[in-house]
Formats: structure tokens, sequence, C-alpha cells
């Protein structure tokens, strides 16, 4: 890697050579991050990366979870609206698809798992703690594609970014939250029960309602 110029340090050069990247498009929302992939696409240790990283998440470009993965944050604003609406069509069948293979093959273990993550995203919901509350939502999603019994699944929502969409602004969310809410439930804990029971057609069937009211909602939006 270049040398650093003049007044900038080596944490402020791989901050803007990351931050570019996802700005042109390079790194697309929703992707996983890593230090160590950082580290050696710029040529850098995992110091400058882990400090760039952690400057994008204030900024809020970037979302951390675990000690070594973060993810650009996918803003619903951001969005083509027509694009994100045929997204959320797949993402139907696909985690429709994915709930019903974890009501077969899901262990004890795993399904408490799943249920901790649909339970921390009920609490903070009630607490209205929005952030705590997608964070939680989004974990639950990712354990359930990740432990379904196929990773073919998982691959397809990674490649086409289905993961769920985070509204920017509280205005916008609560125009989004009104429209699904009065439609369908928001809690993932009745998706849990029916996998902890094995109905593989009513956990299908509850997470692709979910999921279909979402995609009803974003239709009917404009922005």
């Amino acid at each position: 890697m270049a040398q650093a110029t003049a007044g900038r340090t080596k944490s402020d050069v791989v901050y803007r050579r990351i931050r570019d990247l996802i700005e042109n498009g390079k790194v697309h929302n929703g992707q996983r991050l890593s230090e160590a992939h950082f580290a050696r696409m710029l040529g850098v240790s995992r110091g400058p990366v882990r400090e760039s990283l952690m400057r994008l998440e204030s900024e809020g470009l970037v979302q951390h979870r675990g000690s070594r993965r973060s993810r650009v944050v996918s803003y619903t604003e951001d969005e083509n609206h027509d694009e994100l609406v045929r997204r959320y069509e797949v993402r139907q069948f696909v985690e429709a698809g994915a709930a019903a293979l974890a009501a077969i093959h899901m262990s004890g273990l795993q399904i408490q798992r799943l249920r901790d993550f649909a339970e921390q995203a009920a609490a903070c919901r009630e607490a209205g703690d929005q952030k705590g509350r997608y964070e939680a939502n989004a974990a639950f999603h990712d354990y359930l594609l990740d432990n379904c019994g196929n990773p073919m699944l998982r691959e397809i929502y990674t490649r086409h970014r289905l993961a769920p969409a985070r509204p920017r602004t509280r205005a916008f969310e609560k125009r989004f939250e009104a429209a699904v809410s009065s439609q369908v439930s928001p809690s993932l804990l009745p998706v849990v029960e029916a996998i902890a029971a094995h109905d593989v057609e009513t956990a299908s069937q509850l997470i692709f309602n979910q999921v279909r009211r979402a995609t009803e909602a974003l239709r009917k939006m404009a922005w």
C-alpha cells in the first residue's frame, strides 16, 4: 500500500479507501465485512482496518456484529423502490423455505438460540429500542438461514441482498410499521414455536405471511 500522504495517518487512508469501496458499490448493502479481508486487500495490519470500521460504524455506514464482522447497513430510503419490492418478493419464498427446513432439521439448542433472538426483538420493540430490534430481527433471519439445513438458501439470500432493509428516519419507519402491523403480528415467536413443534406448514406459512405483508406495504409506499 502506498505510504500515507503528509498529515494523514494510515487509519485515515484505510478509512477513505474502505468508504470509497462502499460508496462506489464495490461493497453491497447487507454484505458481510471482515477485518482480515480488508487487511489482505489493502496490504495493512488489522489495526487500521478495525479503527476504520469503527469510524464507519459511528457514521451509520457499517453495523458491527460479533468480534470481527461488520455489515453495510441497508437503508430503505436509499434503495430503488421497484428493485427492493422484487427482492422482498423473492425473500418471501426463500425464508418460507428456510422455516420449513428448520422445522425438519433444527435441534433443541438451535431452536433455543432462534427463540432468544425472537425474544430479544420483542423486548426491544416493547422498550422502543428500534436499533436493537432491527439488529435482533436481522440476527434471527441470519440464524434461520444459516441453520435451516440447506446452505444454498443462504447463498441466494446473500447474493441477492434479501436481508430486511432498515428505515433511516423515524417518520418513514412509522409509515412502514403502521402498514405492516395493521395486517400481521410482528412477533417472530410463533414462527419459533412452529419450528419447535416440527410443524413444517405452519412455520413456512407464518414467515411467508410476515414477509408478504412487508412486501405489500413497501409496494404501496413511494420515496
